[in-house]
């Protein structure tokens, strides 16, 4: 809750400052209930938010100036709020969305020329709300691959780019034409047209060793692309064209209700049994990345179709069988790990 406490503090130095009395630090600080440091880095957040605010050297007061940021006139408080909590959350450089850092920026912003009543309210129910992300790949030294990405987008520059591929498994260089960022499995991913393999492909971003902008060049983004089109059927990222298949899982009641509950795919249907289980039906255009997900349900999930999943659930089951038994003994069926690794 350290953020929330932060944006709490900074609108209430706001509203001291807007209240046109003359306050110092040492009135800052006790009023906040934090030292003058603190309060000297909350100054230094607020005059880099766009906020104008005076010293002055003799007196040793702040001032504040009316801000330049202008609130559009039909902005709700709950709409406020709802900016306030995803913006906060969402764009925490620690804990959210990597490299969205401004959208913090431009929420305080918008918080800090709230009419008082607006504001105060805000400030009271701004913890009430919280929104968190599952880990998230560590993309540590990436963000100059990032920026260049970005430019490159905007002004429609391919960018030749050294790629470290899991399918080719080895280093690839490639001439890119980035179409967009997508964020999705905890992690940024760069969609574009690779000269090498001649399509559109997927592109993650920590996996970029080397990015160079081809200034000289330009490229044009089909006006038929769509991430829709792209993806089709694919269960999260990974489409296998060609490889269409109608998938149905049959959940125990244990697991039924929190799958049944949740929006997993644009296809899917739920039907219900009376003893509380459930078949997920859904129709997507590859295997493995529901095959997955499927395990992550261990035994209350059961592929009733299609045959080829229902093997590879069960070569996976074989596998992990074989990770847990012990050295030399038997496994169910009579085998031992040496026979079955033969």
């Amino acid at each position: 809750m350290a953020a929330m406490e932060r944006v709490r503090r900074l609108l209430q130095i706001v509203a001291l400052l807007q209240s046109g009395k003359t306050v110092n630090a040492p009135d800052l600080a006790r009023e906040c209930g934090v030292s003058r440091r603190t309060i000297f880095r909350d100054i230094d957040s607020l005059r880099e938010s766009g906020l104008r605010i005076d010293f002055d050297e003799k007196k040793q007061t702040y001032r504040f100036e009316q801000s330049r940021f202008i609130l559009p006139a039909d902005l709700t408080g709950d709409e406020v709020l709802a900016l306030l909590v995803v913006c906060q959350d969402l764009a925490d450089s620690r804990t959210g969305i990597p490299y969205l850092e401004s959208a913090r920026t431009a929420a305080f912003k918008l918080a800090s020329v709230l009419p008082r009543e607006i504001r105060h309210t805000v400030s009271e129910v701004l913890d009430m709300y919280k929104v968190t992300l599952d880990g998230r790949a560590n993309l540590e030294d990436t963000r100059s691959f990032y920026e260049l990405i970005g430019a490159a987008m905007k002004s429609r520059s391919p960018v030749q780019v050294e790629y470290n591929s899991f399918t080719d498994r080895k280093t690839v260089s490639t001439q890119l034409s980035p179409y967009c960022f997508y964020f999705c499995h905890r992690s940024w991913y760069v969609i574009g047209r690779s000269s090498r393999h001649r399509q559109v492909r997927t592109f993650h971003l920590k996996r970029f060793e080397n990015v160079r902008v081809l200034s000289s060049k330009t490229y044009k983004i089909p006006a038929r692309f769509s991430l829709a089109s792209y993806f089709g059927n694919a269960w999260r990222m990974i489409r296998e064209k060609g490889e269409a298949h109608h998938v149905v899982v049959h959940f125990a009641p244990k697991t039924a209700g929190n799958v049944a509950e949740v929006e997993w795919h644009k296809t899917q249907r739920v039907v219900r049994h009376n003893d509380g289980s459930i078949d997920l039906h859904v129709d997507v255009e590859g295997l493995d990345e529901i095959s997955w997900w499927i395990l992550g349900y261990g035994a209350t999930a059961r592929v009733v179709e299609p045959p080829e999943l229902r093997e590879k659930i069960a070569e996976h089951a074989r596998g992990m069988l074989e990770h847990y038994a012990e050295a030399d003994g038997p496994l169910p069926g009579g085998k031992t790990t040496e026979s079955s690794s033969s």
